[in-house]
């Protein structure tokens, strides 16, 4: 069944445990982004299995969304279906027509869309994104060194991302570079339906911190009551 919370306001990414899934939703957390089938391999240990045994035990009140860099609708029907995941995140793109073929065999798994902002061209790239093949979009920054999209604790230039929510069809979710001191700003200069963060989530060494994603939920919760006039309930805007 599709899960209610749609779209998701709070989202951590990266979540490669049971204990910190229920701890993020404990803290007001709705949305859980498990990282899978990467390029570079497995991430923080998480295997295809394991997030299967976590998004097994979740409450319902809680989104799953597996986010890969799969790019056909072959691999991506069988990961889905196998973990349990109620959206994907295509990170690596694809095709309308394999687009079109997982819709077919999934209707009721969310797709979300990544559009990276480096640009203000990124305005023009978000607005091809519609309905019905897609139901949302993520924003993300990209690493001019290194050229990786996502996870790269780099913020991008939130003027476009506010005009990419204006202008879009669709819901847009915020990312790139959010933790629990900018994510408040953030929401209230792009006027997302979601934020997601991830290494903004992180100790210096690379483990997890519960508290920071404790005062990153605690944030942006007060920051879309502000600017939205009510708490987020789960139910469709």
């Amino acid at each position: 069944m599709a899960c209610s919370i749609w779209p998701p306001r709070i989202q951590v990414a990266g979540v490669s445990s049971l204990e910190e899934a229920l701890f993020c939703r404990a803290v007001g957390v709705d949305s859980l982004g498990f990282t899978l089938e990467l390029p570079t391999g497995v991430h923080d240990g998480l295997t295809v299995e394991h997030a299967r045994r976590i998004i097994r035990k979740l409450p319902p009140d809680v989104l799953p969304v597996i986010i890969t860099y799969l790019s056909t609708a072959r691999e991506s029907l069988h990961l889905v279906a196998f973990t349990g995941g109620l959206a994907v995140q295509f990170h690596g793109g694809i095709s309308h027509d394999e687009l079109v073929k997982f819709r077919d065999a999934l209707p009721h798994v969310r797709t979300v869309g990544l559009v990276t902002v480096s640009s203000p061209k990124a305005v023009e790239q978000a607005y091809l994104f519609r309905s019905p093949g897609w139901d949302a979009l993520i924003l993300d920054s990209i690493d001019p060194i290194t050229g990786r999209k996502g996870a790269t604790g780099l913020t991008h230039d939130w003027n476009v991302s506010a005009r990419i929510v204006k202008a879009s069809p669709l819901p847009v979710i915020l990312a790139g570079g959010l933790n629990p001191e900018n994510v408040g700003q953030a929401i209230r200069q792009v006027r997302p339906a979601g934020v997601d963060a991830h290494t903004g989530l992180e100790n210096a060494d690379g483990t997890r911190s519960l508290e920071k994603i404790r005062r990153f939920a605690k944030t942006a919760e007060a920051a879309f009551l502000e600017e939205f006039g009510r708490a987020h309930t789960g139910q469709p805007e």
